[in-house]
């Protein structure tokens, strides 16, 4: 309830105020397709990239092929996967999100456009929430980085290499952080101050039996040790403070187009 304010022209004033600024609708698509995904192969969120789901922005806007809302609402917030909590159903259901813009915006308000769209189309209410929890900073080694700028265009690409191996082209870092916040099972920070696009190998086999049940404090002595001697990249696990997206309430079904 609003307190009584003794100055008449106070009064005036706010109210001035209140009508002559209305307020600023949240940036939105122009036009936008939501569809439940029944033909898709099913995957735990992280699991972008390896030819089930995939993710395509561009300056007009942005194409999301068998997603689940927690890889969205992940896209949508710039955020890893361990840092969205919610049902059990988020990482499940697939979808089919096809958007457009009016014309060509940044990727940041493409971000800000499908934030929007998850709120109208998803009825998604979201909360923050700062949670001190293990988590692993990534920086160049003392040897030297040894993956390879990329000299190729387009949007990152990851394949599938022998028994337990993967490789990938024109990665970011942010990128690699986010693909190995999947198996660390934790949020990795980005310190390396790279700002390129890379092309690497990861060969997991001389280490790694797909076969054989691990656990993450099994996982993460392997993934430091191949992280530094075939990316030349450190990894080293702190305790600090993170920022969780706690959400409140999502539907399963989307509104119509």
């Amino acid at each position: 309830m609003l307190r009584p304010i003794g100055s008449v022209s106070l009064i005036l004033f706010n109210v001035g105020l209140a009508f002559g600024q209305p307020a600023t609708a949240p940036p939105a698509f122009e036009v936008a397709s939501v569809k439940v995904n029944t033909a898709g192969t099913k995957m735990g969120r992280g699991g972008m990239g390896h030819g089930f789901d995939t993710i395509t922005p561009s300056p007009s806007g942005i194409s999301m092929i068998n997603v689940s809302l927690g890889t969205v609402i992940q896209w949508a917030y710039r955020v890893q996967p361990v840092q969205v909590s919610g049902p059990g159903w988020l990482d499940v259901d697939r979808y089919d999100v096809v958007a457009k813009a009016a014309g060509a915006v940044p990727e940041d308000q493409l971000r800000q456009m499908m934030q929007t769209l998850l709120a109208d189309r998803f009825k998604l209410v979201l909360h923050r929430e700062s949670k001190e929890m293990r988590a692993f900073v990534v920086s160049v080694a003392k040897t030297g980085l040894k993956m390879k700028e990329s000299t190729t265009e387009g949007d990152m690409d990851l394949q599938p290499s022998g028994k337990a191996g993967a490789t990938i082209q024109r990665a970011t870092i942010p990128k690699l952080a986010e693909l190995l916040s999947g198996p660390l099972q934790a949020p990795v920070v980005d310190e390396t101050g790279l700002t390129g696009r890379y092309d690497f190998t990861i060969d997991l086999s001389g280490v790694l039996d797909p076969t054989t049940p691990m656990g993450i404090n099994d996982v993460i002595p392997i993934f430091v040790q191949v992280a530094q001697q075939q990316l030349g990249i450190k990894i080293d696990e702190k305790k600090m403070l993170v920022e969780m997206l706690m959400v409140d309430h999502a539907e399963r079904i989307p509104v119509e187009n």
